[in-house]
């Protein structure tokens, strides 16, 4: 038996969603790596101005690098569901200047 067309539709977007959140971490870990070894020098001087222990001796603090996956997980995800949504059909068309005097009108 098929199923519905409403949950068909939920399953495919529950599936790109975890794609691309999986699409995300994935390519944040070398992002978010190379990230937090640059912002060593910040880090130093923030730690010197603030007490607080940003960087040891051999590299910025563990919670630095998991923040920095967070952000930069969270931000790619954002950036790939917006750049991969689709239109709805029922958009309103957009018209142009130039396409309006021809009548033409572009969806």
């Amino acid at each position: 038996m098929a199923r519905p067309k409403s949950e068909r539709k939920a399953l495919r977007a529950a599936l790109r969603l975890t794609g691309l959140g999986l699409v995300s971490a994935i390519a944040s870990c070398p992002l978010a790596f190379t990230s937090t070894i640059l912002m060593n020098p910040l880090l130093g001087r923030l730690e010197a101005k603030y007490g607080v222990e940003l960087t040891g001796h051999s590299g910025p603090a563990d919670w630095i690098f998991a923040l920095m996956f967070g952000v930069t997980t969270v931000l790619l995800f954002t950036v790939l569901v917006l750049a991969t949504r689709t239109r709805s059909t029922g958009s309103a068309k957009r018209v142009s200047a130039e396409s309006a005097q021809a009548g033409d009108v572009t969806p």
